[in-house]
């Protein structure tokens, strides 16, 4: 198990080369709409450079694993690990090589869990690592779960679903992600981390749109007021999750 972990912790830094690897498929900014162009929800491109220090530590969870295997507290975190990073990878080789499709919803949803369950299973006090790391990745993915979902259903339907202007599309993937976010930390189980990943989501959104829709910018920037007073809240009354 340890060196299957560590293999597919490895595999999330050479799956965004694939392309240039094998010459198949495109960039994963290129093939993630039908038409190439990031749609109002999307955050600017350099908001996805979140992922580089969820990868690095990633890795250092999984290099920490294989070198002391016996590591309870690693053990039992090992299974949601192994999920994660097998569903990131798998994420961006299908999107690269087939674009926006039905297959990313599972795998997206399929991170997201195993990132979750992952994270009941870090132990306080423990490696001060984990919490940064399944913190982060469960922030983030909050809003890519629902960032995904709905350019499916646009891709599918060839255009915004059910009418919607693409402002109230937006609307209608930010809303559930600052739902998620503040369920997160109403329960107690968002630590500081969490929040850091779930506000550069929605920076990133405002920030993609200064020089397109306005009501998206203001939507992203306002719905950063709750989370981070929701946070405020929770922790004077009880200490952050782990």
């Amino acid at each position: 198990m340890p060196r299957f972990v560590l293999a597919l912790a490895i595999a999330q830094f050479v799956a965004p080369f694939f392309p240039r690897l094998t010459g198949l498929g495109g960039e994963i900014g290129a093939r993630t709409t039908e038409t190439g162009l990031p749609a109002p929800e999307t955050p600017a491109g350099y908001a996805f450079g979140i992922w580089f220090p969820i990868f690095v530590l990633g890795l250092v969870y999984a290099v920490r694993y294989w070198r002391d295997p016996a590591n309870e507290s690693y053990r039992r975190i090992a299974p949601y690990a192994g999920a994660m990073f097998a569903c990131g990878t798998l994420w961006m080789l299908w999107t690269q090589v087939m674009g926006s499709g039905l297959m990313q919803l599972p795998l997206i949803f399929g991170m997201f869990v195993s990132t979750l369950l992952g994270w009941r299973h870090v132990e306080p006090g423990g490696d001060k690592t984990l919490p940064v790391l399944f913190g982060l990745q469960a922030g983030w993915l909050s809003a890519a779960v629902c960032l995904n979902t709905t350019s499916w259903l646009r891709n599918f339907a060839g255009a915004t679903p059910f009418g919607l202007t693409p402002e109230i599309y937006a609307l209608a993937t930010l809303l559930p992600a600052a739902a998620i976010a503040l369920a997160m930390i109403l329960r107690g189980r968002a630590n500081i981390w969490y929040v850091v990943a779930v506000i550069w989501a929605l920076a990133g959104i405002a920030v993609a749109n200064i020089n397109g829709e306005r009501f998206v910018l203001m939507a992203a920037l306002v719905l950063i007021a709750p989370v981070l007073l929701a946070f405020s809240a929770r922790t004077k009354r009880v200490p952050a999750a782990r």
